[in-house]
């Protein structure tokens, strides 16, 4: 080790050294000097360098250890001494061989001996000391004896004899003493070291400064600059738990940017545990277990009897720095206490401070901790505690603690009653995590409800549970057994299940819409206050979707201003809340709250609401018309949970990234998210509306308006059984009017359009918007442009990008047909920024078959396989129009028409123009419907990409 910071101590010695080699007696007669400091403070190593030296200097250096397990054998120290002195390189033979006949009997007369102040036992003193003294007329002598405090008491004596016999000669004993809280012997040590003939040193431990000096020795100065401080902190300037840290960090597999803990260090810290007192060794075990303070309620009780008036002197020079008026210096050295101990040392004090902590009234929170540590919960009051405890963790947002305590209760409880609330508890806790994990906890709480182990305030959480697993019949059978219950007369049991039924209400609507609402048995005003809070975000979304209710927003701000994510009766409010603005086209303020939820440290804590906010966030983002980062959200929202976990929710990430694949044109993508399994019961819920819309969606951008309109149909059969035919919901009238336009049947989807604007409520912008472009497509000429020009108003107003775009593309078409060049090209100027900005590749202008560039050039020729869009580049380039030419009609860029050319020629399998046009028979007048090659062993769809089509 090192003797850093020690230089000014080693020259102390040298000086008395100096004064040996002059024959010159200490001018303060201070024969004794004492290196005293913590366990691994460097004493023995400042020792040892100052025995080199004082060897080195012509002085004879006689030298001893003494050791914990040798202080009950008597004259061990001096036998030591006396064995070093042949190698001293001095002496009479003669006086080491009289020298150890006086030991061999001074042992036997000590061990015969029963009281240490014996006549036999004095003159045996006697007799070895002046032995000793006699070696003195040979020159300077150094005694040097390390871990003096473990010496045993006869060679205390004999030291002490010199001690007090060479004043004035070239002798200096030095010896090495770590503090204790109590010495062994404290009367001999008391007489060998007088004040008055002591001269002592101390060691104290590092300073910051001298941390990074050894550190920098042994690593280099850069990684010492980067770990010195932390390293500090841990080890508070112990030299060998310095050298330790800094051996486990160049053991290391890579560098890292703080200090690395490993065994080197663990075994440290169990070192000078060992070498110092038995108390402190218990101590540190007793803090490490219970993390209290050194001055705690638990360490006096913990500790053994007999040495609990020594507690006082536990400081840092008597733990070797390892412990503090805090406890343990770091958790570090605290994972190192308990590394060293055995499983059943560890769970008897689990135990002990556990029934301590019980008997004084201690919170569950405090006792808890223990109670997980050991091996049988024998006492009824410890599994109610862990439930207990849990459960606050559960409120205080601590999932992963939560769970320790409720899996710990569950493992070891026999009541039912109390293991029917634990798992209930353990079931919340899954969820948050993972609510597939909660499953197998479900089918536990069920039976625990049915055989009445549980009331209605405990059944809530599960059967909102099965509704997001889609356990639907589960969750009805539940509500009325709970409906039939005695305990439904209670106000607040009564109040819980009209909670439960609302939300059942809102996500299945369904199951609910014959069924009577159960009465509150008492119409109290508190019961009917938790009733409607308890709601508050179904009866938002009812005052959104049905009255069109401005102000609804307002009193979701208000909502989501006390309520967060973070607690789970709250977390359907906020959602809902969230939901309420979405709706009501006010997506900037739900952006921002969706900002500001996510900004709650505790929201990330919990994968499941931090999962459905990342969706949330996509669907606003969507509707926005930020594609590329709705897409990312929804991707990002999907990671979070499985999609087992996800239950019939997934359809809201997956609705979000289907419609944003759609829009941006990746087609293959989109499919292939359609492919992922849904459960069948989200079908029965609002968000299945969501996702039958983006399914149709993606059918019609694919070129089946057929089955774009069967899942547009299917949403408003779905909306009319359940009475929730609200336009604000999904539109379904408008996008069954797209499909049949693209089918063209105008007038149908004319009637139909204009009965969706008549439904619209004032705050449905968005939707009112999409209509007015629908309505515009089954006009003709310049009846199309006033519509276009509302649409084009409204969209700015919600700030729809997306929407905007293609509303201003068919808005520069309808402008160029009417003759007006100039506006056209600044509509499709701007509809193209926007477009770009979107993330949307290329635009289609318009919506019916009718529309577009290749009307005016001729009929359009329709192909099985193609979109309508590549139907319209297909035609006119098979014209033998070029691509510059096709880009300016369909209000496109080259780049645009160069790609759906690549991939009209890749579905059609041909490889030029002039392929083109007779694959699609331009010598046959009208419209063609033609069906693509049949896929073989020369499938177009696996052919490489050939180049650019010109």
């Amino acid at each position: 080790m090192e003797l850093t910071e020690r230089s000014c101590l080693l020259s102390t010695l040298e000086r008395r050294l100096t004064d040996l080699s002059r024959s010159e007696a200490s001018p303060t007669n201070r024969t004794v000097a004492v290196l005293t400091g913590p366990v691994g403070s460097g004493k023995t190593t400042l020792l040892q360098t100052f025995a080199r030296r004082a060897c080195d200097s012509g002085a004879r250096v006689l030298g001893a250890s003494a050791s914990r397990a040798e202080r009950t054998v008597p004259l061990e120290v001096i036998r030591q001494l006396v064995r070093a002195a042949p190698l001293s390189g001095a002496g009479d033979p003669d006086l080491w061989a009289r020298l150890g006949r006086l030991l061999d009997a001074g042992a036997l007369t000590w061990t015969d001996a029963d009281d240490t102040d014996h006549e036999d036992t004095a003159l045996a003193t006697a007799a070895i000391g002046g032995a000793l003294l006699e070696m003195t007329a040979q020159g300077p002598l150094v005694i040097a004896v390390d871990d003096v405090h473990h010496a045993d008491v006869p060679s205390l004596r004999c030291l002490d004899y010199v001690a007090r016999r060479i004043s004035g000669l070239p002798v200096l004993i030095i010896l090495t003493e770590a503090p204790r809280t109590r010495p062994w012997r404290p009367d001999v040590h008391a007489e060998l070291l007088q004040p008055a003939r002591l001269q002592r040193i101390r060691l104290p431990l590092l300073t910051a400064d001298g941390t990074f000096q050894l550190l920098a020795r042994r690593l280099g100065v850069p990684v010492a600059r980067t770990i010195a401080e932390e390293s500090h902190r841990i080890s508070g300037g112990n030299p060998l738990l310095v050298q330790a840290l800094a051996e486990d960090q160049a053991a290391a597999p890579r560098p890292a940017d703080r200090p690395v803990v490993g065994e080197s260090f663990r075994e440290a810290v169990l070192s000078c545990l060992y070498r110092c007192d038995q108390l402190v060794l218990n101590a540190a075990r007793v803090l490490a277990v219970t993390g209290e303070p050194l001055h705690g309620n638990l360490l006096p009780h913990l500790v053994d009897a007999r040495s609990r008036a020594a507690l006082g002197a536990i400081d840092d020079s008597t733990s070797a720095g390892l412990i503090t008026e805090q406890g343990l210096r770091h958790p570090a050295v605290g994972q190192a206490v308990l590394d060293g101990m055995t499983a059943e040392e560890r769970a008897r004090l689990h135990l002990e401070a556990a029934c301590l902590l019980h008997d004084d009234g201690a919170a569950p929170a405090r006792i808890a901790p223990h109670l997980v540590g050991i091996d049988e919960l024998a006492e009824p009051w410890m599994a109610q505690t862990l439930l207990d405890a849990g459960e606050q963790a559960l409120r205080d947002g601590e999932m992963e603690t939560a769970l320790r305590y409720l899996r710990r209760a569950h493992r070891s409880c026999a009541g039912e009653c109390l293991r029917a609330r634990i798992r209930s508890a353990l079931a919340r806790a899954e969820w948050r995590i993972d609510p597939q994990a909660a499953i197998p906890h479900l089918v536990g709480v069920v039976t625990a409800i049915r055989a009445g182990h549980l009331g209605s305030q405990q059944a809530a959480g599960a059967i909102h549970y099965l509704l997001w697993h889609g356990e639907i019949d589960k969750a009805v059978e539940l509500v009325n057994h709970l409906s039939e219950r005695a305990d439904s007369v209670d106000p607040r049991s009564a109040a819980e299940l009209l909670v439960t039924t609302g939300w059942m209400s809102t996500l299945y609507p369904g199951v609910m819409v014959d069924r009577p609402a159960p009465a509150v048995a008492v119409r109290d005003p508190l019961t009917l206050a938790k009733v409607k809070r308890g709601i508050e975000g179904a009866t938002l979304l009812s005052a959104v979707l049905d009255r069109g209710d401005a102000s609804a927003v307002e009193q979701a701000e208000r909502a989501l201003s006390t309520t967060g994510l973070d607690d789970e009766p709250n977390m359907w409010t906020a959602v809902c809340a969230l939901i309420a603005m979405i709706y009501a086209d006010r997506l900037d303020l739900a952006d921002d709250w969706c900002d500001r939820l996510g900004r709650n440290p505790a929201t990330p804590r919990y994968p499941t609401p931090s999962a459905t906010l990342a969706a949330l966030r996509a669907a606003v983002a969507g509707r926005l018309g930020d594609l590329p980062r709705a897409e990312k959200l929804a991707d990002e929202a999907l990671s979070q949970l499985s999609p087992k976990g996800w239950g019939v929710v997934i359809g809201i990430p997956l609705a979000v990234r289907v419609r944003a694949l759609t829009f941006m044109d990746q087609l293959d993508a989109a499919a292939a998210t359609l492919q992922m399994p849904v459960p069948p019961a989200m079908f029965e819920t609002p968000i299945g509306l969501h996702y039958l819309q983006a399914r149709g969606m993606h059918a019609l951008a694919a070129g089946s308006p057929e089955a774009a309109l069967a899942d547009f149909q299917l949403c408003g059969q779905l909306m009319n059984r359940w009475r929730l035919d609200f336009s604000g919901l999904v539109p379904w009238r408008t996008e069954s009017a797209r499909a049949l336009l693209r089918m063209g049947r105008r007038q149908q989807a004319g009637r139909l359009v204009r009965e969706e604007l008549a439904r619209l409520r004032p705050v449905h912008v968005r939707h009112r918007a999409a209509a007015l472009r629908v309505l515009a497509a089954t006009e003709d000429g310049p009846d199309r442009i006033p519509h276009l020009r509302s649409a084009v108003r409204l969209l700015r107003q919600c700030g729809d990008r997306m929407e905007l775009a293609h509303n201003l593309a068919d808005l520069g078409q309808a402008y160029q047909q009417a003759g007006d060049r100039r506006q056209a090209r600044v509509a499709a100027r701007s509809a193209r920024v926007l477009a770009e900005e979107c993330g949307i590749p290329m635009l289609r202008p318009g919506l019916s078959p009718r529309s577009g560039g290749a009307e005016s050039a001729g009929a359009t020729a329709v192909v099985r396989g193609l979109t309508d869009a590549e139907c319209n580049v297909a035609t006119l380039a098979a014209q033998g129009h070029t691509n510059r030419e096709i880009a300016e009609k369909l209000f496109l860029t080259v780049s645009a028409i160069e790609q759906r050319l690549t991939r009209i020629y890749r579905k059609l399998d041909v490889n030029s123009r002039s392929e083109l046009a007779a694959r699609l028979r331009m010598n046959r007048p009208g419209a063609t419907v033609l069906d693509p090659p049949p896929r073989g062993r020369d499938d177009p769809g696996q052919r490489p990409a050939g180049p650019r089509p010109r």
